[in-house]
C-alpha cells in the first residue's frame, strides 16, 4: 500500500493562504486522521491528495510516483464524504457496483464484488432497497461499500460520520478501522472532533491557519504536546492552564521547580489527587455527574480549574491539590515545550 507525501504545498484563495507550505506524510498502511478547527485547511489538503483541487505551489506522491498533474481517476483513490451522495432513483446494489462496468468488469463479477463489499458493512439485506428507504446510518454504510468494492489502496475520508448521532459516529468509525486493519489500505480521515480522531487515529496531524502544527500518535500528542495550540486541542474537558502571574503558579513553584523560561504549566483535569482540608486552597465551585466520575469546576486561589474526580464534592467544600510532577506540561513565553 502507497505511503502518500505532500511536499511544499500552497493553495491560496486570492492572497489568502489556504494551505502554506505543507510537508505532510501518510504513512503507508496507516489511519491518519488530519485534525483541526473550522478553516484550517484539513478539507483543502485532502482534495488536492485526491486531485480534486489543484495546489498552487508544491509537489504530491504516492511511494516514489508523482501523481500532482494526475486527474483523481488516474490515481485511483476512493473517497468518502459527509453526504453519502446515492443516486436516489437507483437500487443500492447498483449504487455499490456503480462504474465497475466501465473498467471491464463482467456482471458475475460485479455480483459478487458488491455482494462481498455489502457483507464487510452489513447490508446484504438492503441492496434491493432505494436510498430513501434507509436511515442515515444505513446510507452512509452504502456509501463505504462503494468506496471499498474495488479494493482501493487509498482510502480518502472528509468528515464522513460528522452528520450522524454519536453512537452511529463510533459504531461507524469501528467499521473504518476493522476494514483498515484488514485490508492494510493507506488511510486519511478529515475531521474537526478529537474524540473521533483519537479514537480512530495510528496518526494525529493537527492544523491550524493551513499549516500542519503538530503530528503523532494520539497518545504522543496528549500526554507530550509539543506545544499549547496542540496541548488545549486534545482533551475534555481541556487542559488547565496555570499562568505565571498567578498565585496559584508561585504555590506550585515552590514544589514543582519550574525554570525561568517557563510561562505556563499545564495539568489535565484527570492528572489531578485532591484530599479535602477545610483550609485547602481550593474551593468547590460546581460538580456535575460524567460517565463513573465527576467534574469538578474550582477556584484555586486565583486561577479556575477543572478536576476529574471519583467522587461527587458539595459546593463550597475546600480541598488541597498535588499532581505528579510527570503529569505537569511546561511551555515557555511562545507556547512552545520545555523539557523538565
Amino acid at each position: 500500500m502507497p505511503e502518500i507525501r505532500v511536499e511544499k504545498l500552497n493553495r491560496l484563495y486570492g492572497k489568502q493562504h489556504i494551505l502554506n507550505n505543507v510537508d505532510f506524510i501518510a504513512e503507508t498502511g496507516k489511519i491518519t486522521v488530519l485534525l483541526g478547527p473550522s478553516g484550517a485547511g484539513k478539507t483543502t489538503l485532502l482534495r488536492c491528495i485526491a486531485g480534486l483541487d489543484k495546489a498552487d505551489e508544491g509537489r504530491i506522491f504516492f511511494d516514489e510516483a508523482d501523481v500532482t498533474e494526475l486527474t483523481p481517476v488516474q490515481r485511483k483513490i476512493a473517497m468518502i464524504f459527509q453526504n453519502a451522495a446515492l443516486f436516489e432513483h437507483t437500487r443500492i446494489k447498483d449504487n455499490i457496483g456503480y462504474g465497475l462496468h466501465k473498467l471491464g468488469y463482467t456482471n458475475s463479477e460485479i455480483e459478487q464484488m458488491v455482494q462481498s463489499s455489502a457483507a464487510a458493512l452489513h447490508i446484504e439485506h438492503l441492496l434491493e432497497r432505494y436510498p430513501g428507504q434507509l436511515s442515515g446510518g444505513e446510507r452512509q454504510r452504502a456509501s463505504i461499500a462503494r468506496a471499498i468494492v474495488r479494493k482501493p489502496s487509498i482510502l480518502l475520508l472528509d468528515e464522513p460520520f460528522s452528520s450522524l448521532d454519536a453512537r452511529l459516529s463510533e459504531e461507524l468509525c469501528e467499521e473504518m478501522i476493522r476494514l483498515q486493519k484488514q485490508s492494510g489500505m493507506t488511510m486519511i480521515m478529515v475531521t474537526h472532533d478529537q474524540k473521533e480522531a483519537m479514537r480512530t487515529g495510528d496518526v494525529i496531524a493537527l492544523m491550524n491557519e493551513g499549516r500542519i502544527v503538530s503530528k503523532g500518535t494520539p497518545a504522543f500528542l496528549y500526554n507530550s504536546p509539543p506545544d499549547l495550540f496542540t496541548a488545549q486541542f486534545l482533551g475534555t474537558p481541556k487542559i488547565n492552564l496555570i499562568r505565571r502571574d498567578s498565585a496559584l503558579f508561585a504555590r506550585l513553584k515552590d514544589y514543582y521547580h519550574p525554570d525561568d523560561t517557563v510561562q505556563t504549566l499545564g495539568i489535565r483535569p484527570d492528572s489531578f489527587m485532591i484530599q479535602v482540608h477545610e483550609e485547602g486552597i481550593c474551593e468547590v465551585m460546581r460538580c456535575s455527574a460524567g460517565y463513573g466520575t465527576y467534574e469538578i469546576q474550582a477556584l484555586c486561589l486565583d486561577t479556575p480549574l477543572v478536576i476529574i474526580s471519583t467522587m461527587p464534592m458539595e459546593k463550597g467544600t475546600r480541598f488541597q491539590i498535588c499532581a505528579p510532577a510527570e503529569k505537569l506540561l511546561r511551555f515557555d513565553e511562545n507556547g512552545l515545550s520545555v523539557t523538565a
